[in-house]
């Protein structure tokens, strides 16, 4: 649903004759996605669920912008998030969790916003990840590397470059807003390149002291959403559970291209986690995904995770195998519907596959149906 707002200023008080006229528009927008899940071992259990979610997290928002004259233009995002399942909020019970920002944007110079945002990890590689492109839950174990965007940055500042022949980039700064300034802020910059039915993305993100702790600026860029469930596998240390991250970082890169019907993705991700009792974590995250259109309305899709971790100051190294098959029926563009499986198996740790508990074992598997609406 899409609503369009007029808005028209004229002279005041003072009598002008002359009048000044400014094109606004605001767009409501959102999506609606929930399936039912068996998941073959959480915590040691069987169970099927209705899994909100499952194959993008739901939200409705508001996108507008006001023109202003000279290839100028005032633009916002307000984006909620919530459970389909029983209607609460998400994001910590914020409002506008997903993303809230405001800024000012120039088809020669870009645009630069402010607030709530994403990092540029997430806009660049999210596209190319297998549970994006290829339509499952097969999120690198964790989300560790945040490309499926399981986490966003407060007090952030963002400049977005226009597009210059095929080539947009970005750069964003998260204030702290302590007065020493690296306690939880974060920083990152990408780009993405886009020419034909080739497509190259690679980006880096720093955190610094992120997370709840009092130590750790709690009203910082990085807080609540950082903490537990998708997380419990890295964000503490492996000695113990109540030592946070000191710092985080992550880089990447990725390259698709499309052939006929078919469009393949590969990624690789690089993790590191500094631990505030010395310890450390090292993870590769490889993502080789496709999809296959069998009819202009069905899609194939299909994808393999694989992640080799290290830890230092503690002697193991585990590892994570995962493998996605979905199939996809599109209605219209607007509506679909959809079946995927994932498998995980783990070394040396939990397998842990993304909405779900730890497995109690090495091995998890979780089958979902759903359907998804965009409006």
């Amino acid at each position: 649903m899409k609503l369009r707002l007029a808005v028209m200023m004229a002279g005041g008080a003072l009598g002008l004759q002359n009048t000044v006229h400014a094109q606004s528009s605001v767009n409501v927008y959102g999506v609606l996605s929930v399936g039912v899940a068996y998941v073959n071992n959480e915590g040691g259990s069987a169970s099927t669920k209705m899994l909100p979610g499952t194959m993008q997290n739901n939200r409705w928002g508001l996108r507008g912008t006001e023109e202003l004259g000279g290839g100028n233009k005032a633009v916002f995002v307000l984006e909620s998030g919530f459970s389909i399942d029983d209607g609460k909020s998400q994001q910590g019970g914020r409002l506008f969790g997903r993303q809230s920002y405001v800024g000012l944007s120039n088809d020669n110079y870009g645009t630069v916003t402010m607030g709530r945002q994403y990092d540029a990890v997430y806009d660049t590689l999210d596209i190319m990840s297998a549970p994006v492109a290829a339509a499952g839950l097969a999120a690198h174990v964790g989300d560790n590397d945040n490309v499926f965007g399981s986490f966003r940055h407060s007090n952030a500042l963002k400049y977005v470059t226009p597009n210059w022949g095929g080539f947009r980039g970005e750069a964003s700064y998260a204030l702290s807003e302590a007065s020493a300034s690296k306690n939880n802020r974060s920083f990152s910059f990408g780009g993405i390149y886009e020419r034909g039915d080739l497509k190259l993305a690679a980006s880096y993100l720093q955190l610094d002291n992120p997370g709840l702790a009092a130590s750790n600026n709690p009203n910082g860029a990085v807080s609540d959403d950082y903490f537990g469930a998708p997380f419990v596998l890295f964000h503490t240390s492996p000695l113990n559970p109540a030592v946070g991250v000191d710092k985080q970082r992550v880089s990447g890169i990725a390259a698709g291209y499309s052939i006929g019907a078919a469009r393949i993705n590969a990624m690789m991700t690089n993790v590191r986690y500094d631990y505030k009792d010395g310890t450390g974590l090292r993870l590769n995250n490889y993502d080789l995904n496709a999809t296959y259109n069998l009819t202009p309305s069905l899609v194939l899709g299909a994808g393999y995770v694989f992640t080799d971790g290290k830890y230092s100051g503690v002697d193991s190294s585990p590892k994570w195998h995962m493998g996605q098959l979905s199939l996809d029926y599109f209605f219209s563009k607007r509506t679909d519907v959809y079946v995927f499986g994932v498998y995980q198996k783990a070394q040396s740790a939990k397998a842990d596959i993304y909405l779900f508990g730890p497995s109690s074992g090495t091995r998890q598997a979780v089958v979902v149906a759903g359907i998804r609406h965009k409006f």
